[in-house]
Order: structure tokens, then sequence, then C-alpha cells
């Protein structure tokens, strides 16, 4: 069985694999892809061995890199998808699957329709009456169990090369979600872990926990997640409108706080990557000049220069 699980990825990712289905799909309707899909989708939901979730997702993946994502990814059912791929991003799933449907998810919010939707909370902003009010809130409670998925998604990435690489996934996921606008920004600030905390709380916990590690061990892996990281936040930081809010988040709370200043003051002087310390001493500089700007404490020192080394 995992011989031909390795048989089918290797044939699922191939060149050829994409290009023969471009070419199908020029002969058959979408109707017809539609359905494999909702196939597929049935089966990784089904059944819970790993290899056949892992297959399914890929089908599905395929599927959907080979539709437009303006006039056809709609037309999957935003709710019925969402739905599904909440049940594969769950805790109990294992990591390859969890990095499967993250991958799916980010083709479908390729769709701008689906990206409005989950920024809105399932809203279209047309007024809703009866059913399409009941098919809003379960879209909303929907889009809300797959955020907190997500987040858990963001906690996988300290000790294996593939918990790494989810970690990372997600990061990019979310970076896409925020640049869409200011619903997709605020995607970011809403509580969504068990201890709610927001994405943005969080992204900066994973910055500060690898941080930690000093070894070779899994060091390109660490230096690519914290750069995704960096990015995102140095972007957000920079940004006239979002500016403000992101540093008040990251500096909001005593432990956000801690690890921000953290990371600010040790991350630049690292030796992982060039490129890493450069985008670190970004942040770094962005942070301080955040603080700085902030009141006095009760004892009548800045936090910033009571922090700076």
């Amino acid at each position: 069985m995992e011989n031909n699980h390795k048989d089918c990825s290797t044939l699922l990712r191939s060149v050829d694999a994409e290009d023969s289905l471009r070419l199908h799909n020029m002969f058959l309707p979408f109707t017809f892809w539609s359905s494999l899909f909702t196939g597929m989708l049935q089966i990784g939901v089904k059944y819970s061995q790993e290899t056949i979730r892992t297959d399914a997702l890929s089908i599905m993946i395929l599927i959907v890199r080979t539709t437009d994502p303006i006039e056809e990814r709609q037309k999957f059912g935003f709710t019925s998808v969402m739905t599904r791929l909440h049940l594969l991003l769950q805790k109990e799933n294992g990591l390859l699957v969890k990095k499967h449907s993250v991958r799916l998810l980010f083709l479908l919010l390729n769709c701008p329709v689906m990206l409005k939707l989950l920024c809105s909370g399932g809203k279209d902003g047309s007024k809703q009456m009866g059913s399409e009010a009941c098919e809003s809130d379960r879209s909303q409670e929907v889009i809300s169990s797959v955020l907190v998925d997500l987040s858990d998604c963001l906690t996988c990435g300290e000790t294996c090369s593939l918990g790494i690489e989810l970690c990372r996934l997600v990061i990019i996921l979310l970076a896409y979600i925020a640049s869409s606008g200011k619903l997709g920004y605020e995607v970011l600030l809403v509580p969504v872990s068990a201890r709610g905390a927001s994405f943005l709380e969080m992204i900066m916990e994973v910055l500060a926990s690898q941080m930690q590690y000093e070894t070779r061990e899994l060091l390109k892996e660490r230096c690519l997640v914290m750069r995704e990281a960096l990015i995102l936040l140095n972007r957000l930081a920079s940004h006239a409108n979002y500016s403000k809010p992101t540093l008040e988040v990251l500096t909001r709370s005593k432990l956000c706080a801690t690890w921000t200043i953290d990371v600010a003051n040790r991350l630049p002087h690292t030796r992982m990557a060039n490129d890493l310390a450069e985008l670190a001493q970004k942040f770094r500089s962005r942070v301080y000049a955040f603080i700085e700007e902030k009141p006095l404490t009760s004892d009548g020192t800045n936090l910033g220069a009571s922090n700076k080394r």
C-alpha cells in the first residue's frame, strides 16, 4: 500500500499529469470535474487512512488547479467544501493530510468569491432571508472552525520537517488572506486559539519559538518559516492603515510583548541567514519606533528604552 501511495503521489506531482488533465478539461464539461471533485472529497472524509486521504486531496488539488479561479471554482460550493475541509484539518489527522488540506484551501481561496466569503464570515453583502440566512449562519460557523484548525496547525511546527512546512504554508495562506483588504486583515486580529490568541500573536509565538533552536538540525526549514513570518509582520507593520493595530496587538499582552521584544532584540543578530537578519532588523526598527511613541510607564520609564540592548 505504501509503495502504491508513493507511485500515485509521484504521478500527481508531475507536470504531465496536470497537463493531461488540462487537455481533458477542454473536452469535458465542468460538471464532470465538479462531480469528481465532490466524490474525492467524500472519500477523503469517509476513510480515515492517511494514504487514502492524501491521495484524494492530491486529486482534488489537481482538479482545482486546472479550473478557472474566477468563473469556476466558486461552483464547488463554499459551505460544503469548507465543512469537509474542517474535518480534514482537525488535530487527529496526520500532518500530511493537513498540509494537503491547506494547499487545497489556498487554491480555493484564489477564487475572489470564496475569499470574500471567508473574510466576511460567510456573508456576501446582500440582504438574506429564510434559507439564505441559515446558509450564511452555517458558513460563519464552519469558517470559525476552519480558522481554529489553522491556528492549531501553527503549533505543529517545532520538532519535525513536515510540521514546520505546514506552519509555513499556513503563514503564507494568512498573508494572502490579509493582502485581500481590511476584512482579510481583520481575520488576523480575532481570537482563534483556545486561549484567545489571534493569528498575529500566534505567528509571533512561532517566531520566538523557532528562534530558540540554534542547532543545524532542520535549519533550512526553520529559516524558511521565520522568513515568511517576518515578511508578513514587516508588511503589516509598515502599512499605512495596519501598522498601528498590528503593533498594538503584538505589544498588548505581557506574554506577546515579551516575545516581540525578544525577537526584535535577538533575531537581527542571528547567523542563520543574511536576509533573515535583515528582515529582523527592519522589524526591530518598526517595533521600537512604535514603542517609543507610547506613554511613559508608571515608574517614569519608557518600555522601548528599558528593553533596548
